[in-house]
Formats: C-alpha cells, sequence, structure tokens
C-alpha cells in the first residue's frame, strides 16, 4: 500500500474523478438497460444490478492492482525482468497562486504508465463504492 500511496500526485485528482464518472455513468447505463428490457420484476435494480455492477468494478480495480504491483500478461509469459529507469525528482521552489494560472492540466493519455494504473486502480475503486454502498443498504434493509 505504501508504493500505491507513494505515487499520488495532486495532479492526479482530475483523471481520477473523470474516469470514475465515466465508468459510473456506463455502469449505471448498463443496470438501467438491463431492468427495463431484461428484468421483468424478479430483481431489483439497486440491490441486484448495482451488486452486480460493484462486483465487477472491484474485480476491475483488483487487476489495476496487480498491474501497479508489476503483474502484467506480458510478464506472466517473459522469463526475463526489465529494468526500471530511475527518475529524478525536480527541485521545487515555493510559489504565488499566479504562478499556477497558465498551467498545463495533463490528460491521461499524457501520464505516465504508472500513473496511468494509479488512476484505473482509484477511478474502479471509488465506483465500485458508488453501487457496493447502496446495493448493500438495500440487502440488508
Amino acid at each position: 500500500m505504501k508504493h500505491i500511496l507513494s505515487l499520488y500526485k495532486p495532479y492526479l485528482i482530475r483523471p481520477t474523478l473523470y474516469r470514475t464518472l465515466n465508468k459510473f455513468a456506463v455502469a449505471l447505463t448498463l443496470a438501467m438497460l438491463w431492468d427495463r428490457f431484461l428484468n421483468h420484476g424478479r430483481l431489483e435494480l439497486v440491490r441486484d444490478a448495482f451488486f452486480v455492477a460493484g462486483v465487477a468494478l472491484l474485480v476491475m480495480a483488483w487487476f489495476s492492482y496487480l498491474a501497479l504491483d508489476g503483474l502484467t500478461i506480458s510478464r506472466l509469459f517473459r522469463a526475463g525482468k526489465e529494468k526500471r529507469e530511475e527518475k529524478r525528482t525536480p527541485i521545487r521552489r515555493s510559489a504565488d497562486i499566479i504562478d499556477f494560472a497558465d498551467e498545463h492540466i495533463p490528460r491521461l493519455d499524457e501520464l505516465e504508465e504508472e500513473e496511468k494504473r494509479f488512476v484505473y486502480f482509484f477511478s474502479s475503486l471509488f465506483a465500485a463504492l458508488c453501487f457496493l454502498i447502496p446495493s448493500l443498504i438495500k440487502i440488508i434493509m
């Protein structure tokens, strides 16, 4: 867990939020389409469809977590380990808020591979929680 938290940078909040909303919207749309066209009154939308969507998103988060640990499909079939390049951290100075007015906001495709995996993991985790919490409340009551 320390490795995951060491990847956090403030500029990763926006891509994580965008991916979370995207995954939430897609899963909600699929759940509502299932309820409208395939469900014939036997199952409930919030209790059953949200639970399935939450579990599916948790599985996606688990695979993203494994990718953060370094397990990829290509690595499963490769015998040797690749060398990691050491990154040099830039020297930072204190600045005023006006210095950040024209700062470029990075998109997801501009991020490094580990940062992308961080965004994928937390976006799947947050979207799964958005589905599992109402589902578990409905199951309990």
